[in-house]
C-alpha cells in the first residue's frame, strides 16, 4: 500500500493508532449517514472497523500534514466480481466535519484518480454520492466524471438516503497502459 502526499495531506496506510481521530467523526450524525452507514456507537466499534481497514489494503487515511491529525479517509475497492476482472473500482472517502469545505476532499480525491489510473492502471473508476450531499457533487463533477445513473431504491445502512447519483470516470491514460 503505497503512501501519497500531497501539499497538505498524506494519505497513507491505517494504524490502530488512528483509532481517537476516526471515531471523533465515525460517531456524529454528519458523516456516515450521507455516506451510508450509521454513526459508530463507541469506540470499540471504531477499533472493530479500523482493524478491517488494516487488513483489507483498499482503505487509506488522510492526514492532515500540519498538525498530524487523521481527518478522514478515501478508498478504492471493487464491488463484485466482474469490476475485478474488468478493472473497474469504486473512489469513496469521508471527511471530519470540523474540515469540510477547505479542500481537503478534493485534495485526497485527486490524488487517489492520480494513483488508480497512474500507478495501478485501473481502467474506469465509479463514484457516488447521496442527493443530498451538494460537497461530493462538486468534489465529483470538478474530476470530470459523468452521471450514468440515479438509483431510486439504495441499500444501505443508513435509512436517510433515498437516491444515489453514480459516476464513471475513465482512464485518460488507458492507451499508455497496454
Amino acid at each position: 500500500m503505497k503512501t501519497i502526499k500531497t501539499k497538505r495531506l498524506i494519505i497513507r496506510k491505517p494504524k490502530m493508532k488512528d483509532v481517537e481521530d476516526i471515531f471523533e467523526y465515525s460517531k456524529t450524525e454528519f458523516v456516515g449517514p450521507i455516506a451510508g452507514w450509521l454513526p459508530h456507537k463507541d469506540i470499540n466499534e471504531t477499533k472493530s472497523i479500523l482493524k478491517q481497514f488494516i487488513k483489507s489494503e483498499d482503505v487509506w487515511v488522510i492526514e492532515l500534514k500540519s498538525i498530524k491529525k487523521v481527518i478522514g479517509t478515501i478508498s478504492l475497492t471493487t464491488k463484485s466480481y466482474y469490476d475485478l476482472i474488468n478493472d473497474i473500482y469504486e473512489l469513496g472517502y469521508a471527511i471530519n466535519h470540523n474540515y469540510w469545505q477547505q479542500g481537503f476532499a478534493s485534495e485526497a480525491a485527486k490524488a487517489m484518480i492520480d494513483f488508480a489510473f497512474k500507478d495501478l492502471k485501473v481502467q474506469k473508476l465509479i463514484c457516488a454520492h447521496d442527493e443530498s450531499n451538494v460537497a461530493s457533487r462538486k468534489i465529483i463533477e470538478k474530476n470530470q466524471f459523468e452521471l450514468i445513473k440515479i438509483d431510486n431504491n439504495p441499500k444501505y445502512s443508513s435509512n436517510k438516503i433515498k437516491k444515489v447519483y453514480i459516476y464513471e470516470l475513465y482512464n485518460p491514460y488507458r492507451g499508455e497502459n497496454k
